[in-house]
C-alpha cells in the first residue's frame, strides 16, 4: 500500500507541476501579445549618407534579429531640414518665424550634439524670403534620406524575436541608434499586438 500512495503521490505532483507549466507558458503568450510590438524602424539619415554607410550602421547597431532595408525609401514625401548651431539657433527661430510658418510641424526642430536640426516644408525650399533667410545666415538646406528597415521575411505569420521586437527593446535600439552622428530621427514602426 506505501507504493501504490508514492506512486499515485509522484503521479500527482507530476500533474500539478506540468499544470503549473502550461499555466505559465499561457501567461508569458498572452502577456507578450498584448505587449506594444515593433516590426521596424523609420531612420531619418543626414543628407548624403550612402546606402553602404547605412547598412554599417546597421550592422554595428544591437539589431536582435533579421531586418532588410528600404534605402532612400519613398514611403513618404521628401523631408527637408537645415542645421542651425546652438548660439544661432533663437535669431534662426525668430526670423522663420517672422515672415510665414516654414517649419515642418511633425518635427519642427531637435537638438542633436550642438547644433538644431530644424525640418522644413518643401513650399519653403522654393520662396525667396525663406532663400534669403538662409542666406543671410549662412544656412543650407539639406534633404534627408529616408529607409525603412522591417524585420523578418514579411510574412504575416508575426513570431516574435523573429519578425517583430517588444516596445521596450525597440526604445533602446532607437536611442543607440539616434547617438550616431548620420542619424537624425528613429521612429518605430508598432504593429497590432
Amino acid at each position: 500500500m506505501d507504493k501504490k500512495l508514492v506512486i499515485i503521490l509522484t503521479l500527482f505532483l507530476g500533474l500539478v507541476v506540468l499544470l503549473g507549466i502550461f499555466i505559465k507558458t499561457s501567461a508569458n503568450k498572452e502577456t507578450v501579445a498584448h505587449k506594444p510590438q515593433v516590426g521596424g524602424f523609420l531612420i531619418e539619415f543626414e543628407d548624403g549618407t550612402t546606402e553602404q554607410e547605412v547598412k554599417s550602421i546597421l550592422k554595428n547597431s544591437n539589431m536582435p534579429i533579421n531586418y532588410s532595408i528600404d534605402y532612400n525609401s519613398d514611403i513618404m514625401s521628401s523631408r527637408y531640414y537645415i542645421v542651425v548651431n546652438e548660439d544661432k539657433i533663437v535669431n534662426v527661430r525668430d526670423e522663420l518665424r517672422k515672415k510665414e510658418n516654414w517649419t515642418d510641424p511633425i518635427f519642427s526642430d531637435f537638438k542633436k550634439g550642438d547644433y538644431y536640426i530644424i525640418t522644413v516644408t518643401k513650399q519653403a525650399i522654393q520662396d525667396e524670403n525663406f532663400l534669403e533667410i538662409m542666406e543671410d545666415n549662412n544656412l543650407q538646406v539639406k534633404k534627408s534620406v529616408l529607409c525603412l528597415v522591417r524585420f523578418g521575411d514579411g510574412s504575416k505569420d508575426w513570431i516574435l524575436g523573429k519578425d517583430y521586437i517588444l516596445k521596450d527593446e525597440a526604445v533602446k535600439i532607437k536611442n543607440e541608434l539616434e547617438m550616431n552622428e548620420k542619424v537624425l530621427v528613429v521612429s518605430p514602426d508598432y504593429i497590432e499586438g
